[in-house]
């Protein structure tokens, strides 16, 4: 990089409903039978779609993820995906800083994630983030499906 050019910054926004067809499909890409079926993206987006947020590559969601924030101070990112050929450019950060920030501004206390524990790939961006482990459930999506869940602790 020469020294007046800028670092490439992934564009991140709020998702809208327009952005649900594309969630969805990258859900079914990522996640296969684990994906949430459009149904139920449409269901949580009336609850929780304004904390959701969406990284775009020449005006095409390439990743998103999915913010919960509950009353009592507690947020949980219920997906988390970017597409395959946008991976390893800083979409994953960008996306988890903007729905950290997001978290902040909701004044959430503590942020979860369920990560597989084989996908070392994610849990050295969860770390990267502030990330750190919380427990294990070996069934957490059914059998043969375990996850460690993670926790963010903002301090306000």
């Amino acid at each position: 990089m020469l020294a007046f050019e800028q670092p490439y910054v992934p564009v991140c926004r709020t998702a809208s409903l327009a952005d649900l067809d594309a969630i969805h499909s990258l859900e079914v890409s990522e996640f296969a039978h684990l994906a949430y079926p459009y149904f139920v993206l449409r269901q949580l987006f009336e609850l929780h779609g304004a904390n959701w947020t969406v990284a775009e590559e020449a005006g095409e969601v390439c990743g998103y993820v999915l913010t919960a924030i509950g009353g009592e101070g507690a947020a949980w990112f219920l997906g988390f995906a970017v597409a395959a050929d946008c991976r390893g450019q800083g979409y994953g950060r960008a996306l988890l800083e903007a729905a950290l920030d997001q978290c902040r501004r909701a004044r959430a206390d503590q942020v979860f994630v369920t990560v597989k524990p084989a996908n070392r790939t994610a849990y050295h961006l969860y770390k990267e983030v502030g990330f750190v482990w919380a427990s294990h459930e070996a069934t957490y999506f059914g059998a043969d499906e375990p996850r460690d869940v993670l926790v963010h602790k903002i301090y306000h």
